[in-house]
């Protein structure tokens, strides 16, 4: 892999980041309220996460991959985040179950594979569709018109 691809592929991860951590900070706030109001973990999960896709969708699209917005891209998108969120749910509250770790404990331990599932599955659905570039009109070059 060329200097290059590498520092683009740094910058994708680094605004992915970003944006993941604007949905993060919705999520985990969202969560912490539902478990709070009583919510299990894993239905806490599930409202906070969905809440939280919105935000990461409109930031990745473009700022990490420069892609377009579509609702083909968007529906991809939260399919494949339904899918994340439902399987991490599941091990949040086998976690919860199994160690009695608190809740919240058990929502960040999960972050770092979900983060990297997320990305990949992100670059995947990404690739190949660039945003639309706004059309520039022709410089003028002073000789007439």
């Amino acid at each position: 892999m060329s200097g290059g691809r590498v520092r683009h592929l740094l910058r994708q991860v680094l605004r992915f980041l970003l944006g993941s951590c604007l949905g993060l900070a919705v999520d985990l706030g969202v969560f912490a309220l539902g478990v709070r109001l009583g919510a299990s973990p894993g239905v806490a999960n599930v409202v906070s996460a969905a809440c939280a896709v919105v935000v990461v969708y409109l930031f990745v699209t473009k700022y990490a991959f420069a892609a377009e917005r579509s609702r083909t891209t968007f529906a991809l998108f939260v399919g494949w985040y339904a899918t994340s969120i439902v399987v991490f749910s599941v091990l949040i509250e086998l976690l919860h179950d199994v160690t009695g770790w608190d809740a919240f404990v058990c929502k960040l331990v999960s972050l770092p594979p979900s983060f990297a599932a997320n990305f990949v599955a992100s670059k995947l659905l990404f690739r190949g569709r660039p945003a639309p570039q706004p059309e520039r009109e022709p410089a003028r070059d002073g000789a007439g018109a």
